[in-house]
């Protein structure tokens, strides 16, 4: 029988492997963690900017052709996402529930096919957070509402982070109800100001 000698250096030289890659993994996830608060505070501040904007009746300005490519693009993204979701979800399953039996039987196909999207869409997301979107409201509410399912998304394909996405989900849904109430209130402010102008102009 052969004398199995444990050899001190093997096991620290696994250490110091181990832990290196820890240590990158984790900065990798605080960064992304760091980079999804700092997206959904920036379309807060749109939000907030649309709602004390100088004119209420701001409408829609003219994009130049680099912002209208990659608008085409999260566009064109977020469609092959929803199909995605489409072909997943099955009847009588919320989406929550098919993702996690994805996971549980170990269907590494649609998985990958599903995080790569959902990783492409949230980089764009930020990327345009970080442009003044408080002048396109239309396309301010599309991406928050994309936002909200790109969290239920993420809280399922991370685990460990659930409650982190599922509190950043329910922060972007109460900004989506928050941008809804103020577009709707947009063209009731338009009609008092030319009521107000005919007021004017006839007394």
């Amino acid at each position: 029988m052969t004398d199995y000698i444990e050899d001190p250096y093997i096991g620290s030289e696994f250490d110091d492997i181990f832990n290196g890659w820890y240590e990158i993994e984790g900065t990798r996830k605080i960064k992304e963690l760091s980079r999804q608060l700092r997206t959904f505070f920036n379309y807060k501040t749109e939000v907030i900017r649309f709602r004390f904007r100088s004119s209420p009746n701001l409408a829609e300005t003219d994009i130049n052709n680099t912002f209208f490519s990659r608008k085409q693009e999260i566009e064109s993204l977020t469609c092959e996402f929803i199909k995605l979701l489409k072909k997943i979800k099955k009847n009588g399953h919320t989406l929550e529930q098919r993702i996690r039996s994805l996971i549980f039987n170990n269907k590494i196909e649609h998985l990958i096919e599903l995080s790569e999207i959902t990783e492409k869409l949230s980089l764009l997301l930020h990327s345009f957070s970080e442009e003044s979107l408080h002048d396109q409201p239309k396309f301010l509410k599309f991406s928050v509402i994309l936002a909200q399912h790109l969290c239920l998304v993420k809280k399922c394909l991370n685990a460990q982070f659930s409650e982190f996405f599922e509190e950043l989900e329910i922060n972007y849904n109460n900004l989506e109800e928050e941008l809804e109430d103020l577009i709707q209130i947009a063209p009731v402010k338009k009609k008092q100001s030319k009521k107000q102008l005919e007021e004017r102009l006839t007394s």
